[in-house]
């Protein structure tokens, strides 16, 4: 192991068990330890220089920007890619405020981003303490939870909780903590990280979307983001080939299924792909895995309002209340999207199903729908229309070179 490695596990196993005599700070920085944190996003600040002094003997290493709002992206796109918490702090007050922007961005894409924002001292608040703002309004928008340390013994509940919460809520959440509430000392034990056992969802709702797939003729699947949370790409191709159903990704998640795969079809909404509209407007049945199904992800598209009005939908989500929100649905399933495809997929297996007749005919209407789609995209790069037929004879009597107009 090399250098930080030895010293990420000899932290994880120093974690105190029981209660123990110890300061805020360091029930603070144990707690994150036992949660799993190496890295953290932000800028310095006098308001948590107690905890920073010991960020790296627990292996924890800050991680400094130029604005907190890059701080708090960094720790956006670090959980994304990683599957863990994405950790940012900052200074009370402004360094804090500039944090908005990223924590709502991580809110509207499900991420489980803890922000830390240790405020002014309880002994001036309200008489215009350093850098004072009221520091929860300005979150409790973009975030799932908002856990405010209310007493220095009570540091490591709320801060587990904060962590426990992110991942069980699928969001932002956000730890408040006065700044004279890292000193002292307390007892304090150390709470053990919670974590959600999703599972596939119910059975009653699992039964009737295989009943409602082995009668659909045209079966379209949607491949969100909650497949890629959920490491559910496999499940998800496995799926569609049993169907032979072609795939089409949710808006801004085109990373949700491989297009080198045979039944991709590219991304529905802006700026998306006609083959995937064109497709879906033909189904029956669509099954949404892992979507929340959002409007600006379904909306009218060149020229075409594609949505099936009369198809019976599955909506798959580990967030029950995203089930049903945006458009109507035959089944909803409360679940994750790895287990729930696993579950739907078993419960076809050995079935006769209606599509299997015409998986061949459906399959050659995937490609040329395809085919078409890249036929059209190819010739973009040569200008038809007047104006720039126009620019391009102009541009032949100017010296120099000229960009094509596209």
């Amino acid at each position: 192991m090399n250098d930080m490695t030895e010293q990420k596990a000899a932290a994880a196993a120093a974690i105190p068990v029981g209660p123990q005599k110890m300061t805020p700070s360091e029930a603070f920085v144990e707690t994150l330890a036992a949660n799993g944190v190496t890295d953290m996003f932000g800028i310095m600040g006098s308001a948590f220089m107690d905890p920073m002094d010991i960020f790296a003997p627990a292996g924890i290493r800050l991680i400094p920007v130029v604005h907190e709002q890059g701080a708090g992206h960094m720790a956006d796109g670090y959980a994304r890619v990683s599957g863990r918490h994405g950790v940012v702090i900052g200074q009370n007050g402004p360094g804090i405020s500039n944090c908005v922007t990223a924590i709502a961005a991580a809110y509207w894409a499900h991420t489980p981003v803890v922000i830390i924002t240790p405020e002014t001292g309880t002994m001036s608040m309200g008489l215009g303490g350093f850098q004072e703002a009221n520091q929860l309004p300005m979150f409790e928008e973009f975030t799932k939870y908002q856990g405010h340390v209310t007493h220095p013994a009570r540091m490591a509940e709320y801060t587990g909780r904060c962590f426990d919460r992110a991942m069980s809520e699928m969001g932002p959440t956000q730890l408040n903590i006065p700044r004279d509430y890292f000193y002292g000392e307390i007892k304090a034990e150390i709470p053990k990280p919670s974590r959600l056992d999703r599972g596939a969802g119910g059975e009653h709702s699992l039964n009737e979307a295989a009943e409602l797939l082995a009668q659909a003729k045209f079966p379209v699947i949607i491949s969100g983001g909650g497949v890629v949370m959920g490491d559910a790409i496999e499940e998800c191709k496995a799926l569609a080939e049993r169907l032979g159903a072609p795939v089409v990704n949710s808006y801004l998640h085109n990373d949700s299924f491989p297009a080198s795969h045979p039944l991709w079809c590219g991304p529905l909404g802006y700026q998306g792909s006609k083959a995937a509209m064109k497709l879906i407007a033909q189904a029956d049945v669509v099954v949404a895995l892992g979507s929340r199904l959002g409007p600006f992800g379904t909306l009218p598209q060149h020229g075409m309002d594609y949505w099936p009005k009369n198809a019976k939908i599955i909506q798959i989500d580990a967030d029950n209340k995203m089930l049903g929100l945006v458009k109507k649905i035959s089944v909803g399933i409360c679940g994750d999207a790895k287990a729930a495809a696993k579950a739907i997929i078993a419960r076809l297996d050995g079935k006769k199903l209606d599509c299997d007749a015409t998986r061949d005919e459906r399959y050659a209407t995937v490609q040329a729908e395809k085919a078409a789609w890249e036929e059209e995209l190819t010739n973009w790069t040569h200008e038809k229309d007047a104006y720039s037929l126009d620019m391009i004879e102009e541009q032949k009597k100017e010296p120099g070179n000229y960009l094509h107009p596209r």
